[in-house]
Order: C-alpha cells, then sequence, then structure tokens
C-alpha cells in the first residue's frame, strides 16, 4: 500500500514513483493546481495535483478537506527555485500525484488542531484528533525512548526485568485502595498495587539480587500536582548494597536515559548534597538547581533587631530560623505592589508574613530598616551579597514551616 513514509520522501527519490498516505494538514487551491500538505506520524509532504498531469487525481483533489485519510502515488520532484521550505524536512521536493485515493472523509473539525489556545476540556474531548499533532506525537516518542533506554541501561547492570501481578490483596500503604469485587467470592474484593512493594521484597528474599519494573501504580487519592490516580514508576531493588551502589545506579541510569532521548550535556556524576544543606539552603529536598537561589541564615543578625517578633523567633536558633534570598536587580523589577502580593502567596503555605528590603545607592531601604542599627544593616548587605538594585526578603519562624515557605517562594 505505502511504499515511503512522508520523512523518508527526500531529493535521493528525485525522478522515482512513491506512495505515501497519511492525513490532509491543509490544502491550497491557486487556480487550477491543488497543493496539499500529507501528514503521517512523524512529517509532512507536499503533494501536488496538476490537471496537465493528471485530470482524475486533480478532480479527487477538489473534494479534499483538511483532516481526509489520503493516499497518493506520484512522481517525486524538486521544488521551483525559491519555493524549498526550509521548516520541514521534505522541504527541498514535492509529490505530482498520479493517483489519488480519498479512503475516509472527515467532518470539519470542531477545533484547529494546532491551535494551543484551544481550550483543554475540547481537546480531551476529542483526544482522538489531538493525537493527531506533532506535538503529542513527540511526546509519546520521547517516552519510548525513555523506556527503551531504561530497560537498556538496567539490563547492562545486571537487572532482571520481572512483571509483578496486578491483581493482589489489599494491604496497608499511603493511600486508599482501588478494589475489584471477586465473582468468584462473593463480598470479598481484590485490590489494584498501589506498588509492588511486597512482590519485589518477595524477589530479594528469594534470591534475586536485582529487580527492576515499568511498574503500573494505582492510589485512590485526591488528584494534586504530583498525584494521580494511575501512573507508571520505574520500580528498582537491590540487595546486599549500600549507599555508594545505589548512587552509582541511579547516575547511570538516569545518564543513560537522557543521552538516549537527545540530552547531551548530562554529566554522567551528578552533584552531591545532604539532606540538611538542601533544606538549609533551598527548602527543598530536591531543589531546582538550575538558577543560583540559595537562601542566607540571618537569625543571629535579627537576635540584635529592636523587633520583638523577630527577636523572640532568633532566641531559639535550634528551632526556629530567619532566611534571607537575595533576588538579584528585584528592587528594579518588582513592583512594591508586587512585592506586598508575594506576602499574600506565603501566607497560603502557613507563613505570618514576609519581610523585604530594597537595596538603594544610600544603603538597605524598606518597612524592616528602622529596627536595625546602621552596623546590622551593612552586616545584612556583606551576609547576603547585595548589590544597588537588589531586592532581599525574609522569612522567620519554626524551621520547617520556613524550609516549606520560603523554598515555594524560591521557585
Amino acid at each position: 500500500m505505502r511504499t515511503h513514509y512522508c520523512a523518508d520522501v527526500n531529493e535521493e527519490n528525485i525522478g522515482q514513483v512513491v506512495t505515501v498516505a497519511g492525513w490532509v494538514s491543509s490544502r491550497r487551491d491557486h487556480g487550477g493546481l491543488i497543493f496539499i500538505d500529507l501528514r503521517d506520524k512523524d512529517q509532512v509532504v507536499q503533494l501536488v495535483c496538476d490537471p496537465a498531469d493528471n485530470v482524475d487525481a486533480h478532480k479527487m483533489a477538489e473534494e479534499v478537506r483538511d483532516q481526509f485519510v489520503l493516499i497518493a502515488t506520484g512522481k517525486v520532484r524538486a521544488r521551483g527555485e525559491g519555493l524549498e521550505n526550509p521548516k520541514l524536512k521534505t522541504g527541498k521536493i514535492e509529490i505530482v500525484v498520479d493517483e489519488l485515493v480519498i479512503e475516509n472523509r472527515s467532518k470539519p473539525m470542531p477545533f484547529e488542531l494546532n491551535d494551543e489556545k484551544v481550550n483543554e476540556e475540547i481537546k480531551l474531548k476529542h483526544r482522538y484528533l489531538e493525537l493527531r499533532t506533532q506535538k503529542s506525537y513527540d511526546i509519546f516518542k520521547l517516552r519510548s525512548k525513555a523506556t527503551i533506554a531504561t530497560r537498556n541501561a538496567l539490563d547492562e547492570l545486571d537487572f532482571l526485568e520481572v512483571e509483578t501481578p496486578i491483581i493482589t490483596k489489599s494491604t496497608p500503604e499511603g493511600a486508599r485502595d482501588y478494589l475489584v469485587p471477586s465473582r468468584v467470592h462473593g463480598g470479598e474484593f481484590y485490590a489494584l498495587p498501589q506498588s509492588p512493594q511486597l512482590f519485589k521484597q518477595l524477589l530479594m528474599v528469594g534470591g534475586f539480587d536485582r529487580y527492576f519494573q515499568i511498574a503500573k501504580c494505582f492510589r485512590d487519592e485526591d488528584l494534586r500536582a504530583d498525584r494521580q490516580p494511575e501512573f507508571t514508576q520505574i520500580d528498582v531493588e537491590m540487595s546486599f548494597c549500600d549507599q555508594e551502589d545505589v548512587i552509582t545506579v541511579a547516575e547511570k541510569l538516569i545518564s543513560d536515559v537522557f543521552h538516549k532521548c537527545g540530552f547531551d550535556d548530562v554529566p554522567t556524576k551528578f552533584k552531591r548534597m545532604t539532606y540538611a544543606d538542601a533544606m538549609e539552603n533551598y527548602g527543598s529536598d530536591k531543589p531546582d538547581m538550575r538558577y543560583d537561589l540559595a537562601m542566607v541564615d540571618v537569625i543571629d543578625i535579627f537576635e540584635r533587631c529592636d523587633n520583638e517578633i523577630f527577636s523572640k523567633i532568633a532566641a531559639s536558633p535550634k528551632k526556629n530560623r530567619i532566611k534571607a534570598l537575595k533576588v538579584p536587580k528585584g528592587d528594579e523589577i518588582f513592583s512594591k505592589r508586587q512585592m506586598k502580593g508575594f506576602e499574600e502567596y506565603v501566607r497560603k503555605f502557613g507563613a505570618s508574613g514576609l519581610g523585604y528590603f530594597q537595596m538603594k545607592e544610600e544603603g538597605l531601604k524598606g518597612p524592616l530598616a528602622k529596627f536595625f542599627t546602621e552596623d546590622d544593616l551593612q552586616a545584612i548587605i556583606d551576609r547576603c551579597g547585595l548589590q544597588v538594585g537588589d531586592a532581599v526578603f525574609f522569612g522567620a519562624g519554626e524551621k520547617k514551616l520556613v524550609w516549606d515557605y520560603m523554598g515555594r517562594f524560591r521557585i
């Protein structure tokens, strides 16, 4: 039926007869000549229907509309000078159609497929159409590459892939189970696994040593940014290993997967950080290190300030924290209204407020400046490395609370 995918038709095929199949991405009638952009799984090729070459094919092309399913046979030729499309892999050639078959017709589209502004609910209602977009295909292709790379990397490390049961018994874990009624045993239920935890432990006890699985997990819990009822995880277990063994496996797995997926700048050895440093400096055990906005401890300076709230917090440095976060050029970027808005933002996470200073030519300015001596203001400037135009924000309170809301504020 098909001799070539659209992406495979190139200058080497000029003069050859090829057959391609796919969906109509667009159709243009230029007063006799009809141009059709035909798209298959990941590329577009231009079809030319000229009545001078084939009247029947041209007549058929007159009926064609967007998203019709076509099979086209024709001769490949180079595009005219100045008519190449550098945005397409097939932009230097076109196919002069000799035979055109409409395999399936389409009603008018409920939305423009490549319009990013279309409501998400509309896209999900017509999911089969959204799947035809290049963006959707690229996402699935990347996931497929990552899955294959994961299997290959773990196989090289002598891990054994084992599929564990999906229908199992209910066990206490972090969320509620999804239950499946038993047809044979009335009134009794199976559970869908929240994780393969028990099964992989059985494998370790059974001497399998190294196991992995691309595992489906099911958890009956409320939707959040990092929670969904069904998800897939890379599940790994090892026997007789220490921390360094786990880190070595993780570094190889992640670097291999990213390299195979086209990210060449991923290091094979990752930066290491203790949990304490991560929380103290970034307010998160998984900090975003693409930018260097580290929190600075200023509790000793605030202990001397003439503000009872801050000095009382600073009097208990073991359980409390006062953290500063410098934003370079923040005074030039943010208005006072925006800075007040930041305070409302952190209140959502339990903060009682968010103090700030603005670094001016004449020194630190802001609502808190009156509570500090000139020496202490200078100490804040030196501790935080402030330059004119910067802004610095402060969080104070119980340490876990401060870590949480300042970490969220940082990102």
